[in-house]
């Protein structure tokens, strides 16, 4: 097996990056995944840095329009460039409050939402805003999305399952076989911890933002599960890069 792929999302629900090599610490996820996300303003999340369940938030799953603005963080700046339909443009530093409520007026503009209703762009200070708080490590087997895709009788951008790492050269759905196993990536340690059961978000095409096929509804008919991928905790940190190999330790 071996690492195809490295993504991270530094903004939950909206566009995300390919990197070409990844530092990981213990219990952590990836640096800067899921750090910021969209509180609704009367919820908890909206007063707070602690971990939140996806309710809390503006995601995917319920705005499919999030999927259609266009992103780009600075990892050094920390600037992070907003773009999308009808002229929606906007720029700020992420680790300054004050800033990131330029991004927020202008995602809640591009909602429709009044400015009683317009989000609040937080930043987790313990642990990125994932859907997990056992393992925010997700991990993609591009065989069984291969399968998937067969089922569907189409080809999906893999990137519409939001998952940090890609892998090959494991047999479709045989990262099903590996909760509670350790496996080595590179010189890192990490333990698989779940299946990363999916939701409606994923019928969400990554470049229109169209919903156009119904992921759910054909993994059931089709598998018998509503699974997607793995989530996996750090055991043992340190540099990965794509094309690192994979080892299944227990």
């Amino acid at each position: 097996m071996k690492l195809s792929k490295i993504w991270r999302f530094p903004v939950k629900s909206l566009t995300g990056e390919s990197l070409d090599r990844v530092v990981l610490n213990p219990d952590l996820g990836l640096p800067h995944d899921r750090r910021w996300a969209f509180a609704r303003p009367d919820g908890k999340a909206a007063n707070g840095d602690d971990w939140h369940p996806k309710s809390q938030f503006f995601v995917l799953v319920r705005e499919f329009a999030l999927a259609k603005l266009n992103c780009h963080f600075d990892e050094r700046s920390g600037l992070f460039n907003l773009q999308g339909p009808n002229g929606i443009e906007a720029s700020a530093n992420l680790a300054n409050a004050a800033e990131r409520a330029v991004i927020a007026k202008a995602v809640g503009k591009h909602l429709g939402l009044d400015q009683d209703n317009t989000p609040i762009l937080v930043e987790a200070k313990k642990i990125g805003y994932f859907d997990t708080t056992e393992g925010p490590i997700s991990i993609l087997n591009m065989a069984s999305h291969r399968a998937l895709e067969n089922a569907l009788e189409r080809s999906i951008d893999p990137v519409r399952f939001r998952m940090n790492f890609l892998i090959e050269g494991l047999e479709a759905w045989g990262e099903m076989d590996l909760l509670g196993k350790r496996i080595r990536i590179g010189n890192t340690t990490l333990k698989v911890t779940e299946n990363t059961g999916r939701c409606k978000a994923t019928h969400v095409d990554p470049d229109s933002g169209d919903a156009d096929v119904d992921i759910l509804t054909t993994l059931k008919s089709s598998f018998g599960h509503t699974h997607m991928g793995i989530y996996a905790k750090v055991i043992d940190g340190g540099l990965i890069r794509p094309g690192d190999p994979i080892e299944i330790l227990d």
